[in-house]
């Protein structure tokens, strides 16, 4: 039950994030995704948190569909199994180096 809202929480948060990267990147000016303004961006503490939010919901977002689609479509249980340790480690993986990426 936690996880199907924590899925629609984490689709709002993933549709607001879209918008407000598309609003700030790509329609208020061409210099808003240099080199220089994204660096001076990512100093601020508050871009961080708003990158790592962002990252951590779209993991949990795209694992959690895909663990939808290995429970409803994969038929061994072996293969369903290994599948689901699978999608349960890579996100881990890819949260730690994206945090560490955003943070250092």
């Amino acid at each position: 039950m936690f996880s199907w809202l924590l899925h629609r929480i984490t689709g709002v948060i993933l549709l607001f994030g879209l918008m407000y990267h598309f609003i700030l990147m790509h329609f208020l000016g061409h210099d808003n995704y240099s080199y220089e303004a994204v660096m001076q961006r990512l100093v601020d503490p508050s871009w961080k948190i708003f990158n790592i939010v962002f990252l951590l919901s779209a993991l949990f977002h795209g694992f959690y569909g895909i663990n939808g689609l290995i429970t409803e479509y994969v038929k061994g249980n072996s293969m369903k199994n290994f599948l689901k340790i699978f999608i349960f480690i890579l996100p881990l993986i890819l949260a730690f180096f994206g945090i560490k990426i955003v943070i250092f």
